[in-house]
């Protein structure tokens, strides 16, 4: 069911348009041949936490037993406060763990597991400024993660708070049903970040309407069903609710750090959009966008899009 009508893509809108100043970007896909749109491709993108501090493999760095594809869309200064992000994808496949070190193995609940959403965030610059993102987190495998294989440690990761980079603060937040896995399929994702009270509403919203079509058919917008994932509201006080998935002394370092623990109702430097998708082999996206909305009604337009009673 719509509240708002549908973009220029043709996509439902769960929140209206911000009728002061209403604006919509959409992603330019870009094409694999060339260097073009609002996509990049890292064939070698290591993850420098692992191994010892400035030696993160014993092999040569970005070589492919040290590395894991990476391909982000990313814009910067289109980013909204209020705003409403959509995206379908296609995931192939995921990259092969032949003749990588251990660390950089994919391990399914693992590290770079999933879509990450990333919003009301700022570049990767060298200062206690850098990265504050909220970051919502869909895995590729779904939710159903064999709980007693310690490699899954973060096996319920689904929302992160990230400030300054690199300090993930990692939260498991009650969902409304469980993710199907995602690869091989059309599925539509939209994460949502808008301000009430003193607070941030942040909210994941999941479309399967596509799902069993091919990567060629691409998604049916005539079949478009969002249901809302999870709903969570930020008011500082997150970590009193959620389980932060870390060692005890990040959770410490969480619970005293005032300016990680409140809730971000605007921007702190630069204006940064990003889906991130790592390990994965050439993902194909549509409709990819964001757009500022307004947040007036909340309650009543997210009743349209509870789970269905009979799921």
């Amino acid at each position: 069911m719509s509240s708002s009508g549908k973009d220029d893509f043709d996509v439902i809108k769960i929140f209206p348009d911000d009728k002061n100043n209403p604006m919509f970007y959409a992603f330019k896909i870009g094409t694999w041949e060339h260097d073009d749109g609002d996509r990049d491709h890292f064939p070698n993108r290591k993850y420098t936490s692992c191994g010892k501090p400035g030696e993160p493999c014993e092999g040569e760095q970005g070589s492919p037993e040290c590395s894991v594809l990476s391909t982000e869309w990313e814009k910067e200064g289109i980013e909204f406060v209020d705003q409403e992000v959509t995206a379908y994808f296609f995931l192939p496949e995921i990259e092969s763990n032949d003749d990588k070190k251990q660390c950089y193995k994919y391990s399914r609940g693992g590290k770079g597991s999933g879509i990450a959403i990333k919003l009301r965030g700022s570049r990767h610059d060298d200062d206690d400024n850098s990265a504050r993102t909220y970051i919502f987190d869909f895995q590729y495998e779904g939710d159903d993660v064999d709980a007693n294989n310690e490699s899954n440690n973060f096996k319920s990761n689904n929302f992160q708070k990230e400030f300054p980079h690199p300090e993930y603060y990692k939260m498991t937040v009650p969902t409304n049903f469980k993710l199907k896995q995602s690869i091989g399929k059309w599925v539509g994702y939209k994460v949502v970040t808008v301000n009430q009270d003193n607070g941030v509403r942040c909210v994941a919203f999941v479309d399967y309407g596509s799902y069993d079509r091919s990567k060629e058919e691409g998604p049916d917008l005539d079949a478009q069903d969002w249901v809302i994932y999870y709903d969570i509201f930020d008011d500082g006080k997150l970590d009193e609710r959620n389980d932060i998935i870390m060692n005890e002394n990040d959770r410490d370092k969480y619970k005293h750090k005032q300016k990680v623990r409140k809730a971000w109702r605007e921007h702190n430097g630069h204006q940064v959009t990003q889906f991130r998708m790592d390990r994965i082999v050439k993902p194909e996206a549509k409709f990819l966008s964001a757009r500022r909305i307004s947040g007036e009604s909340v309650e009543d337009i997210l009743e349209h899009h509870l789970p269905h009673p009979n799921e």
